[in-house]
């Protein structure tokens, strides 16, 4: 019955990106949302549906894709291939796609190091709810990692990481981050000077006002 059914779903509507990219993910994780039969974990499959999908523009493939060729899972093992992959997704919007390529551009990954561009794309991926880039960018700004010190800037993404992390935890993974970024916003205040203090006080992650998180530039706009 489940060759049976793969195979209608390959020849029926293999051409549809969003099909290719959910048999390429079944192949990747060895299930098709979590039923196994038919579906073996098979990286060479995996690469195959994934690449077509990704030739049609669907982001998610794109960064599955990425990953694949840096990890050398299916497909010859090559980073150029990656950052291409990961580029497109990222300019298609796709969080993890931006977050991951940020995080390469910050520390010189396999493309030049660029710490603007790392923060335009953890603040696109930020945008989206993302409490991983949000506990990024308040590592950046409380060390002055590409960016100069502030630690009021700091604690405001502190904040938002905890409070996505405790009020969307399912989504891209939050809830694996809430206790990091609790201790962060935790330590942080413990250090700060009693004025700083005083302006980061709205920010305590149980009082948070949202406002939409607006990237400065989006990732298209860069060559």
């Amino acid at each position: 019955m489940a060759s049976v059914l793969c195979g209608v779903i390959v020849l029926g509507v293999a051409k549809w990106p969003e099909i290719q990219f959910e048999l390429g993910y079944a192949y990747e994780i060895g299930n098709f949302h979590g039923w196994s039969p038919g579906f073996t974990q098979d990286y060479r499959k995996a690469a195959h549906w994934l690449a077509r999908a990704a030739k049609e523009n669907h982001p998610r493939a794109q960064y599955k894709l990425g990953i694949l060729h840096a990890q050398g899972w299916g497909v010859p093992r090559n980073g150029n291939r990656a950052v291409e992959w990961f580029t497109r997704s990222a300019r298609n919007g796709y969080g993890p796609a931006c977050y991951h390529l940020g995080w390469m551009y910050h520390k010189g990954d396999g493309v030049p190091r660029d710490d603007g561009r790392a923060i335009r794309l953890l603040e696109q991926a930020a945008s989206q709810g993302m409490a991983a880039a949000h506990l990024a960018l308040g590592r950046f700004y409380e060390r002055g990692e590409g960016v100069s010190v502030d630690a009021v800037q700091a604690l405001k993404w502190y904040a938002l990481a905890v409070h996505f992390a405790r009020s969307r935890p399912g989504l891209f993974d939050n809830a694996a981050f809430a206790e990091r970024a609790l201790a962060a916003f935790d330590a942080l205040t413990a250090r700060m000077d009693h004025s700083s203090a005083e302006q980061g006080r709205m920010l305590t992650p149980s009082k948070v006002v949202l406002v939409q998180v607006r990237p400065r530039h989006h990732f298209n706009s860069i060559s």
